[in-house]
């Protein structure tokens, strides 16, 4: 399994798989992955939603579903173990995030592809500095993933390659495609819209 990883990938991630070396290092990046992970949409669409950019939040959900999908096939496809698999390998994981609660394949990352996903959908819609800072926040999902041992870096390098791919994608169709946006906007009217604030 492993010589077939590649000897930079496998020097990366000795490099980078520091859990349980520091505790304040090992919270910080629980709570970069848990952020790229179970709250990645509210991370992104939520402040869209309440500036009333109800489209651009469709699409943000758009690119996260079609994102899970994609990743999880490709996962089961290539069907890559984790390097925290094989006990013998080494890979530092810390307790309650190990191999037990990540039981699916290993490449591409999925905190990875949704992480990058949506900063490339920021990085292409909006100002420089927000993609920038969004790209930025991606890479930080990457780079806690491999630290914590549940992804080689050659996983968050795929991951970042389908999650922006997917973002040009639907950022070419949002843009060119009547049907789309037809349709989007229709499904965007039939939710209630909230009362903005009058302003003094």
């Amino acid at each position: 399994m492993f010589a077939s990883i590649g000897g930079v990938d496998e020097f990366l991630f000795r490099a980078l798989n520091l859990a349980g070396t520091n505790a304040t290092l090992d919270v910080i990046m629980v709570l970069i992955t848990t952020l790229g992970g179970t709250y990645i949409l509210a991370l992104f669409a939520i402040p869209l939603w309440l500036r009333g950019q109800r489209e651009a939040t469709f699409d943000f959900i758009l690119i996260l579903v079609i994102t899970i999908f994609l990743t999880t096939a490709i996962k089961y496809l290539v069907d890559r173990s984790r390097p925290c698999v094989d006990p013998t390998f080494g890979a530092r994981t810390l307790p309650g995030y190990g191999c037990a609660t990540e039981p699916d394949p290993s490449l591409p990352s999925g905190h990875a592809s949704r992480a990058f996903a949506l900063a490339g959908l920021v990085a292409l819609r909006f100002r420089w500095r927000a993609g920038g800072a969004a790209m930025a926040f991606a890479t930080l999902v990457g780079v806690s993933r491999v630290y914590m041992g549940l992804h080689w870096p050659s996983d968050i390098l795929g991951g970042a390659i389908v999650g922006i791919g997917i973002a040009v994608l639907v950022e070419i169709v949002s843009r060119r495609v009547v049907v789309y946006q037809r349709i989007r906007k229709w499904i965007v009217e039939l939710i209630p819209h909230w009362p903005r604030r009058k302003s003094a």
